[in-house]
């Protein structure tokens, strides 16, 4: 899996997810941590599909999850 760049503004411009980037491999367990409000929840719902990134590219498991 890997994220690239990913970016997500929402329509009221609020930036919930800067320019990240993270690989990992297969088989490899990862948490994500941090503040309320810095972006965990947005992170997984883009590596879900549920929302699209505004900016990056996704792939998991070989496949694109943007499209």
């Amino acid at each position: 899996m890997y994220a690239k760049n990913i970016r997500k503004v929402y329509d009221t411009g609020k930036v919930a997810v800067d320019n990240l980037s993270i690989g990992i491999g297969n088989g490899e367990v990862f948490g994500l941590l941090g503040v309320n409000g810095a972006g965990k929840t947005t992170t997984f719902k883009m590596l879900c599909g549920e929302h699209s990134p505004t900016n990056g590219s996704l792939n998991i498991c070989g496949k694109d999850v943007i499209t």
